[in-house]
């Protein structure tokens, strides 16, 4: 105990600590339990968006070799530095948990040939190509990039939950349901001590009243 009266007010009140601690843990692992429920659905879709990001880019690699390979680098370079522009993204938050998960909204990323600001005529086919690829690719990347931050934010509420329903669970609870059995404890050993006294005091009014008796 930290020095409290060994009461059956303080006895109360430990018990009232312990409800609300246990009403605690009951919440957090709702909580939990939800958390790992969004972790999970999140993770399935990066998973899938990932793969399709993994396909675009291997399919942009190729594009890009067999562009330099039948146009020359050149070509390629002055295609990339003709089309250079800024993405049109648009970035978004939803509440989820106390947690601010962001996503993004992107338009146009991957453009047709004549927004490329190059002349079709002297562009060969295959650096047209490899543009259109490596643009679908990074139109693929921009979906997974938040949905990575997202599972991050995520994995990390699920440790900080479940740090506190440890210390709850390890920590607060048994040592408030040690203090409750110590008060106990005390109290019965004051009502037997209170018992004891009453039972002496009869005792000696009786006999008091015995040796009255017999004086008289």
């Amino acid at each position: 105990m930290t020095g409290e009266a060994a009461t059956r007010m303080t006895l109360m009140s430990k018990k009232g600590q312990i409800k609300l601690a246990s009403d605690g843990v009951s919440l957090l692992e709702g909580k939990r339990e939800a958390l790992l429920k969004e972790l999970i659905d999140r993770a399935k879709l990066l998973r899938s968006l990932r793969n399709e990001l993994h396909t675009r880019g291997r399919r942009s690699v190729l594009a890009l070799a067999l562009a330099r390979a039948t146009g020359g680098t050149p070509a390629v370079r002055s295609l990339a530095v003709a089309g250079r522009r800024q993405l049109n993204l648009h970035v978004e938050s939803e509440r989820v948990w106390g947690m601010d998960l962001g996503k993004i909204q992107a338009t146009n990323i991957v453009r047709v040939p004549i927004e490329r600001g190059v002349g079709l005529v002297d562009m060969p086919s295959h650096a047209l190509e490899a543009a259109e690829s490596a643009e679908s690719m990074v139109e693929q990347l921009v979906q997974c990039a938040p949905l990575e931050r997202n599972l991050q934010i995520l994995g990390e509420e699920v440790k900080k939950t479940n740090r506190r329903i440890n210390a709850l669970n390890e920590y607060l609870l048994p040592k408030l349901r040690g203090e409750v059995n110590l008060i106990k404890r005390v109290l019965e050993e004051r009502e037997r001590e209170d018992t004891f006294r009453l039972k002496k005091i009869k005792q000696k009014k009786n006999q008091a009243a015995q040796a009255a008796a017999a004086a008289g």
